[in-house]
C-alpha cells in the first residue's frame, strides 16, 4: 500500500513538473522593461552621414544617434513630426498640424536651422513621404496626399505631380535605387519605377494592385513585402524592372524592413529582416530573418526564420526573444554603424538589442 502510494505522488510530482516547467522558464526569460527614449510611436528610422534619426510621432525632437551617442535637433519651428525621409544628402520632415496642414521641410546636417517648407500647390493632405538616394548626391523625396503622387529633387522649388487619381489607401510606402533606375512602391497600385522625370505607364509586371507595404534594395534586387487586407497573410516579392516574382508566406508583413551584418569589419549583409504582425496572436511578432547569399537574396532559400533559427542570428537567446521584442509590432528596423539593432514598435517606442537583450532604447 505504502509502495502504491509512494509511486502516486511520485507521477504526480513528475506531471506537474513537467506541466510547470515552461512557465517558470518563460518567467525567467522577462526582462525588466525600461522607458523608452523615443516614446509611442516612432518614425521609420533613416541615416543621413553615417547618423541616425528618428523622432516619435506628434513629437517636436529629431532624435540622432552617431558613434554610439545621442544628440537631438528641434522640429521644423516647432512643430509635430510626422515622418522622416532623406535623399542622401538632406534630412527631411513632414511636420504639421496633425490631419491639418502639414509641411515638407529640409535641412542639411550641417545646417543651424531648417529651411522654409517646400512648396507644394496641389489639393491634398500630404499622408507621408519616402526617399531613395541614387549615385552621387542624386536623390529623390516622393511624397502621397489622397490625390496622387508627387515628387521632389534637392535645389527645385516645389514638388512636381507623377501619378493620379489615387485615394487616400494609396499612400507610397516604398522608395528604392537600383542599377540607374528609382522604385516606389503604391498601396494597392504597385511598384512603379521612375527616371528622374517621369514614373512608368503602369506597375512593373508582378506588383500591379498588390498591397506593398514596404520595399528595400538587397543587392542585386528589389526586395518587397506586402500586407492583404485583414492582415492575416502577405507576400515577399523580389526582381526588377523586368519584372517581379511573388512568393506568398502565411504571415502579415508590418513593413519594416533592414538589412543585418554579423561583422562590423565585412561591409556584405548576412540577413534580410522583415518585420511581422498577427492579427490573431498578440505573441507572435517581432521580425524575421531571410538568409543572404554574398549579400543577395537567394530564390531557392526564402524561408523567414524566427531569430535564433539559424547558425547566423541577430540574437543569442531565442526564449529571451520570444519574451520581448516578438510582443511588438515592428514598424522599422536598422543596424547602426556600430552593429547596434534597433526597431521602432507600435505604440511601444524605440527598441534597442544590447547586452544579448531586446529592450527599450533608454
Amino acid at each position: 500500500m505504502k509502495i502504491r502510494v509512494m509511486l502516486g505522488l511520485l507521477v504526480a510530482f513528475l506531471f506537474f513538473s513537467c506541466d510547470q516547467y515552461p512557465i517558470f522558464h518563460a518567467i525567467s526569460q522577462e526582462v525588466e522593461p525600461k522607458e523608452p527614449r523615443v516614446k509611442g510611436n516612432p518614425t521609420n528610422m533613416v541615416e543621413l552621414d553615417a547618423a541616425m534619426y528618428v523622432a516619435s510621432r506628434f513629437g517636436k525632437t529629431i532624435h540622432s544617434y552617431e558613434n554610439s551617442k545621442w544628440g537631438g535637433v528641434s522640429s521644423p519651428d516647432g512643430k509635430s513630426v510626422m515622418e522622416l525621409a532623406t535623399d542622401g544628402s538632406h534630412l527631411y520632415a513632414l511636420a504639421g498640424v496633425p490631419f491639418d496642414k502639414v509641411e515638407v521641410y529640409y535641412r542639411n546636417v550641417t545646417d543651424a536651422e531648417w529651411g522654409t517648407p517646400i512648396a507644394f500647390a496641389a489639393s491634398g493632405v500630404i499622408q507621408t513621404i519616402r526617399g531613395a538616394r541614387g549615385e552621387g548626391d542624386e536623390g529623390y523625396i516622393f511624397a502621397s496626399t489622397e490625390n496622387g503622387l508627387f515628387f521632389y529633387k534637392a535645389g527645385e522649388n516645389d514638388f512636381s505631380p507623377l501619378l493620379s487619381g489615387l485615394s487616400k489607401e494609396n499612400i507610397v510606402t516604398g522608395a528604392a535605387y537600383l542599377d540607374k533606375t528609382y522604385y516606389v512602391a503604391v498601396v494597392n497600385k504597385g511598384i512603379y519605377t521612375f527616371d528622374g522625370t517621369t514614373l512608368s505607364d503602369e506597375p512593373v509586371d508582378g506588383t500591379a494592385g498588390k498591397p506593398i507595404v514596404g520595399m528595400l534594395a538587397v543587392g542585386d534586387a528589389i526586395v518587397a513585402v506586402s500586407r492583404e487586407q485583414g492582415g492575416r497573410n502577405g507576400s515577399l516579392f523580389y526582381g526588377d524592372s523586368s519584372g517581379f516574382k511573388e512568393e506568398s508566406k502565411n504571415v502579415a508583413f508590418s513593413g519594416a524592413m533592414g538589412i543585418w551584418r554579423d561583422d562590423a569589419d565585412n561591409p556584405t549583409p548576412s540577413l534580410l529582416l522583415v518585420g511581422i504582425q498577427s492579427q490573431s496572436y498578440s505573441t507572435v511578432n517581432g521580425y524575421r530573418e531571410i538568409l543572404l547569399n554574398n549579400g543577395s537574396l537567394d530564390p531557392n532559400s526564402l524561408g523567414l526564420g524566427r531569430p535564433g533559427a539559424f547558425d547566423v542570428s541577430t540574437i543569442s537567446n531565442a526564449d529571451r526573444y520570444g519574451s520581448t521584442i516578438e510582443l511588438r509590432v515592428a514598424t522599422s528596423l536598422y543596424q547602426a554603424r556600430d552593429n547596434t539593432l534597433f526597431a521602432s514598435t507600435m505604440q511601444h517606442g524605440l527598441w534597442s538589442y544590447r547586452n544579448d537583450v531586446w529592450n527599450a532604447e533608454d
